[in-house]
């Protein structure tokens, strides 16, 4: 099943990625990933809320997912945000997306 065409799978990836509060980390950084196959319309906005996620892993998963949308200006924005982040990973990613 392919995530850009079910509305409410994607939409559910929404939610999971930014449910920082109840949800473990490997939940909402598998959700990263997976919006990395949604529309650039409904992917980038939340994968952009992802980097300011607590976990480094969410955040790396986030830049990586954000790197099959870099052809949208909002994503380049975005991963120009995470050159910045406070991890080396999440630096790197972001800066090669780039």
């Amino acid at each position: 099943m392919g995530t850009g065409s079910d509305t409410a799978v994607r939409s559910a990836l929404v939610a999971l990625v930014d449910d920082s509060d109840a949800l473990a980390w490997q939940v909402r950084a598998g959700a990263a990933t997976a919006l990395s196959a949604a529309d650039s319309d409904l992917a980038v906005p939340a994968l952009a809320n992802a980097l300011t996620d607590l976990n480094a892993d969410v955040r790396k998963a986030a830049v990586l997912a954000l790197s099959r949308h870099r052809a949208v200006e909002d994503a380049r924005t975005a991963l120009a945000t995470a050159t910045t982040d406070s991890d080396a990973d999440v630096r790197a990613c972001a800066t090669r997306a780039l």
